[in-house]
């Protein structure tokens, strides 16, 4: 039993392709889990969306996909933003706006030009397979400013999650604090890029933290949850795919679903239990 989950691994390709899972595994789930409680799951499908124009620019233009990735996402951010000034913008309505607007940009780049429209599907549907030495150096040094940035701010994040106007009395700056939160969210969408891809990074934002939510009792507990149950669908589905020569990234979203459907039905008696009062409080 043991050899099933180390023989994929005895690879160098395999090895390379776990490192990059590993690293989506820890910081996706931990970005998700302020887009869950924030109510912010539409946000993390447009954001990876809207990265789509960087990357079209990026290939055409000889850089770094990566930063074109993570240039369209801070460019999104920015965007959001500037619309948020307008009272009569709702939330949703500024996510739709900015996300229909970089993708449109992404697809009418990709029409225009046929020889990038194959090679592309590598980014907007992963292929772990194939991360370089250099990817990975690339992904861990933006997974760790990532968890830096939330660590070092969690206790202001947690204040501007539950009670927005309240963090702002007391000094924290709530609309410089959303802009962390997207940069986050960006840079754990361009992570996700090669592994799960564009079009799958939803799921490892929300589905761990959501499956995380339904055991944990704390803000810390989920996080922490969040992390390991994204590490496990990294891995597990990383190697049920070696196994059965299906699709790595869309094999490991299934496996985060599944999690998830697992921990529904396993806490199902003990939400049936909580107090009328206690069950609509957060983690």
């Amino acid at each position: 039993m043991l050899s099933w989950f180390t023989d994929p691994y005895s690879f160098e390709f395999m090895q390379r392709a776990l490192a990059a899972a590993l690293l989506v595994g820890v910081l996706s789930p931990l970005v998700g889990t302020w887009v869950v409680l924030g109510r912010l799951s539409y946000l993390g499908d447009a954001m990876g969306h809207a990265s789509l124009s960087g990357v079209a620019v990026a290939y055409l233009a000889g850089w770094s996909i990566v930063v074109g990735a993570l240039g369209a996402g801070l460019v999104m951010a920015a965007l959001m933003a500037v619309l948020a000034r307008n009272p009569r913008l709702r939330g949703d309505a500024i996510i739709g706006i900015a996300e229909v607007a970089l993708f449109a940009i992404g697809i009418i780049i990709i029409s225009r030009a046929d020889s990038i429209s194959v090679d592309l599907t590598h980014f907007l549907f992963g292929s772990i397979t194939t991360v370089s030495d250099g990817d990975l150096r690339i992904n861990a040094v933006l997974t760790l400013v990532a968890l830096a940035g939330v660590v070092l701010l969690f206790g202001d994040l947690r204040a501007a999650t539950f009670d927005p106007l309240h963090a702002g009395l007391v000094g924290v700056r709530v609309s410089a604090l959303r802009l962390v939160q997207f940069a986050a969210l960006a840079i754990a969408v361009v992570v996700s890029l090669q592994s799960v891809g564009l079009l799958m990074s939803i799921a490892m934002l929300i589905v761990p933290a959501a499956a995380a939510r339904l055991w944990s009792t704390t803000l810390l507990q989920m996080t922490l949850l969040a992390c390991a149950m994204g590490v496990a669908s990294a891995v597990l589905g990383l190697t049920l795919a070696y196994h059965l020569a299906s699709a790595p990234g869309a094999t490991i979203a299934l496996t985060a679903v599944g999690i998830l459907a697992v921990s529904t039905a396993l806490t199902m008696p003990r939400r049936a239990t909580l107090p009328a009062a206690h069950a609509g409080e957060t983690a």
